[in-house]
């Protein structure tokens, strides 16, 4: 994470993606909205947020985030098939994350209706949810809008990120 000063001479953090820098920056968020989340209701699973290209050299990139009630409650990199079995995975590539986060960001925390996680996933592409088992993949479908207000979150920071070649 980094700071740099907006028009106002105001600091503004920047956070790069894909990290676990980021998404335990949503953690924090979703901690500090408790109250807005206990509205939405509760959500118990383990997600593995997967960027296909992502990593070094344009590897895949995933990330579990444990969500337990109204928090998320743990972040790790994880690479497959190590890390606790998920409950579902979300991928996509690098470009499809930036436009859904780069719409949030220009909607000040609400997306675009064309750059919503249940968009984007509707069809299985860009997005693409899948798990082992249809009951545990029911969960993104049970909990979506939590995961939505979680990711929209992102617009309280500045995402960076990296430089396409």
């Amino acid at each position: 994470m980094s700071e740099r000063r907006n028009a106002n001479g105001t600091a503004e953090e920047t956070v790069p993606f894909p990290s676990v820098t980021w998404f335990e920056r949503l953690a924090k968020c979703m901690r500090e909205a408790r109250s807005h989340h206990e509205k939405l209701g509760y959500v118990d699973c383990v997600v593995h947020f997967k960027v296909t290209d992502g990593g070094r050299g344009g590897a895949p990139w995933c990330v579990q985030v444990t969500f337990e009630e109204f928090e998320a409650i743990d972040v790790q990199e994880v690479s497959a098939p190590e890390g606790e079995s998920p409950d579902f995975l979300l991928e996509a590539s690098l470009a499809t994350w930036q436009e859904m986060i780069e719409s949030i960001a220009a909607g000040e925390g609400r997306p675009g209706l064309e750059h919503t996680l249940n968009r984007l996933s509707h069809m299985g592409t860009p997005m693409r949810v899948s798990s082992d088992d249809p009951l545990r993949r029911d969960k993104y479908f049970r909990y979506n809008q939590s995961f939505q207000t979680f990711v929209n979150a992102s617009s309280s920071f500045r995402t960076i990120f990296p430089a396409r070649g």
